[in-house]
């Protein structure tokens, strides 16, 4: 059996760097939203885990910033838990194998320092023009 979960969403909340025993994770949630035919929205947040090994680099963590938006390719997982008020919750889970930064945060959420030298250059291309006129059409 083959399972695999891709999902593209917008970090809902900075990442968090842990350490465990047998190295460190990275963690975030992105949305996924789904418009019901009534036109209500339910949003499902998934819980990623992004593992590195001891020496890994953990550099990706500066990019994944709140408004990120994140490509993640991954095992996915159901974790079954008891909230505080002692009623039964549900987290879907994904253990990330690929992570792609599709676009970064906005310059609001990260503010460089002119000094910063490190700060990844974050600004956007501008895209390409491609109206076409009635007379350009490819069929």
């Amino acid at each position: 059996m083959y399972l695999k979960l891709i999902a593209v969403g917008r970090l809902g909340r900075d990442a968090e760097l842990r350490s465990v025993s047998n190295g460190q994770v990275i963690r975030f949630s992105i949305p996924s939203t789904q418009r019901l035919p009534s036109g209500e929205e339910k949003t499902q947040w998934i819980e990623c885990s992004y593992w590195r090994n001891p020496g890994e680099s953990t550099e990706v963590l500066k990019l994944l910033k709140k408004g990120a938006i994140v490509l993640v390719e991954g095992t996915p997982g159901v974790r079954l838990y008891t909230r505080q008020d002692n009623t039964p919750g549900i987290s879907f889970e994904c253990r990330v194998q690929n992570l792609r930064i599709v676009s970064y945060a906005s310059q609001d959420a990260q503010t460089p320092t002119a000094t910063d030298s490190s700060a990844p250059d974050i600004s956007e291309p501008t895209p390409p023009d491609l109206s076409l006129d009635d007379n350009d059409l490819p069929f």
